[in-house]
């Protein structure tokens, strides 16, 4: 069972975004990267097969407390921000057209902060730029409990999931474009954390052939330094990255049931302690169409006001490129 979004949303800490150059195309394409773990692998994960709500279903607040934010900019052009915790508890439900969603969630966060610093600068050889952040979360944890069918489809599920996590972590990264062709950046991560969850999940879905019953529970405690490489030259992105991870984790999980028409039964039960290592690297081709430079920063903020848009960018869109135009069509979303 894919993991899902959780139903309430609480306000997340704060993430900065590295500036871009100015005719670099809007987006980034999707990679799919290949990763090699070799060592003792010391990861921790689970405890997000959350429940998904319909989008006309009801939420009913028990508890709203909010984050109360802080923020202040600091020498060089940095940012602060962080907040004294906020919780929130509620109840989701909807019956109709034989959909029917019944869930109950809380999420509680400590007090957090996080720091944030960007500069960029253009000159005769391109656009360079610099970012550093920085983030500590005291504590954070997060349950729901809940039922969802489909009786159209007869789809079944319910799931139970659990998880607590603190943590601190550390990025710089430097980026330079040549122009928007050829650029390149570099990257570096320190992250130190702990974390311990529990989910169990019943699903029944007879279109898949699938009635199955799964459980696993988990903690460890990490910590880690990566390095990242990467770049574009036309239309082909790319990056390496390395890493290390030291810690202790314990994990245990079992399922038993038909999981698309296969029967299935399998119980993991994983420790580790020690030192693990992490390599990824991923190559992308953006096959998409763009608006030239020129055309998009010439014409877009224009048409942007006389449209009264929000952000510049909608007022054109970059036409689908041929491959676009292929997939568009066979989905039926053209």
């Amino acid at each position: 069972m894919p993991a899902m979004r959780p139903t309430a949303t609480m306000s997340a800490a704060n993430t900065a975004t590295p500036p871009k150059h100015a005719g670099a195309p809007e987006g980034q394409p999707s990679y799919s990267p290949w990763s090699l773990n070799s060592g003792t692998d010391v990861a921790v994960s689970g405890g997000d097969n959350k429940l998904t709500a319909p989008s006309a279903a009801k939420q009913t607040l028990f508890i709203d407390k909010p984050a109360t934010p802080y923020q202040k900019d600091t020498f060089g052009g940095g940012r602060l921000s962080g907040n004294m915790g906020s919780m929130q508890a509620s109840t989701t439900s909807h019956s109709g057209g034989g959909v029917h969603h019944y869930s109950a969630q809380a999420e509680v966060q400590g007090p957090n902060a996080s720091f944030d610093w960007q500069k960029s600068h253009a000159g005769r050889m391109g656009v360079s730029s610099a970012q550093v952040t920085g983030e500590a979360n005291s504590f954070k944890a997060q349950a729901q409990a809940g039922v969802s069918a489909d009786t159209g489809s007869h789809a079944y599920t319910a799931a139970l999931t659990a998880k607590a996590e603190t943590g601190v972590g550390v990025t710089a990264s430097a980026n330079h474009d040549f122009n928007r062709h050829v650029g390149g950046y570099v990257k570096g991560e320190a992250k130190a954390g702990a974390s311990a969850f529990a989910e169990g999940v019943a699903t029944l879905d007879p279109k898949t052939a699938t009635a199955m019953v799964s459980g696993q529970v988990g903690a460890g405690a990490t910590a880690g330094v990566y390095g990242t490489a990467g770049g574009h030259v036309g239309r082909v992105h790319g990056s390496v990255t390395a890493g290390a991870v030291a810690g202790a984790s314990a994990q245990a999980g079992g399922k038993f049931g038909l999981e698309n028409g296969f029967l299935k039964q399998s119980a993991d039960v994983n420790t580790a302690l020690g030192v693990g290592t992490h390599v990824k690297s991923d190559v992308a081709v953006d096959l998409r169409h763009h608006i030239k430079p020129g055309i998009a920063s010439g014409l877009r903020p224009a048409l942007g006001n006389a449209m009264a848009v929000p952000a510049p960018a909608i007022a054109i869109e970059p036409e689908k490129s041929g491959i676009e135009r292929l997939f568009a069509k066979a989905f039926g979303r053209e």
